[in-house]
């Protein structure tokens, strides 16, 4: 089996989450107002993603491996969509089970973000760093520019959160989240599709 095939086994089960559990959501039905907040929220998002584009591109390393441009493109839209709504599912769990104890939005935005944090930690700590080639630098010089990332990381999930617990907007959310795997792939040079390009831990 090739390494590919679980991420797009990942893949299907952000498709299944989206049919069972976002419904009406994926394609609302009522056009929203434009909103200077809502704008504002969105632009910042998008100016953390990159930031963190940057510092990613300088915590990393291509170990020789060359760019696969299809690579970038499918898994870019691939992932940046369908896990997506993994994330988006997983906060809705988090603010479900928050709300069976109180109606107060402070307190229903933590409990999502919470079990959407430690999803995505998860899936990063567990699927992710097997499933990605080496690529983490060793260069002394750039060793500053780690120390941003987790706080990085830290204020996309908050924003993309508060996106969704706000406006109920996947969609922005998703893009962001493609921009953010097409960085990826630029910094890393992952293939899905090459079995010599690509270190699995299998």
């Amino acid at each position: 089996m090739g390494t590919g095939l679980y991420v797009i086994l990942y893949w299907g089960i952000g498709v299944l989450c989206a049919i069972l559990f976002l419904g009406d959501e994926l394609f609302p039905q009522k056009k929203t107002e434009r909103d200077w907040k809502r704008s504002a929220l969105i632009f910042v998002s998008f100016l953390l993603v990159l930031f963190n584009a940057y510092i990613y591109k300088n915590s990393t390393e291509t170990m020789g491996r060359p760019l696969d441009y299809l690579s970038m493109f499918v898994f870019g839209l691939g992932n940046g969509v369908c896990e997506t709504f993994i994330f988006i599912v997983c906060f809705k769990l988090g603010e479900s089970m928050m709300a069976r104890y109180t109606d107060k939005k402070p307190f229903l935005f933590l409990g999502g973000l919470l079990i959407f944090m430690a999803f995505s930690g998860f899936i990063h700590s567990a699927f992710w760093m097997n499933e990605f080639p080496p690529h983490l630098t060793s260069n002394p010089e750039k060793m500053v520019y780690k120390a941003f990332f987790m706080p990085l990381q830290f204020a996309l999930a908050i924003s993309w959160a508060l996106i969704y617990f706000l406006y109920r907007d996947i969609w922005s959310i998703a893009f962001l989240h493609v921009i953010v795997d097409v960085s990826v792939i630029y910094s890393i040079h992952y293939s899905l599709f090459s079995r010599n390009v690509i270190v699995a831990g299998l």
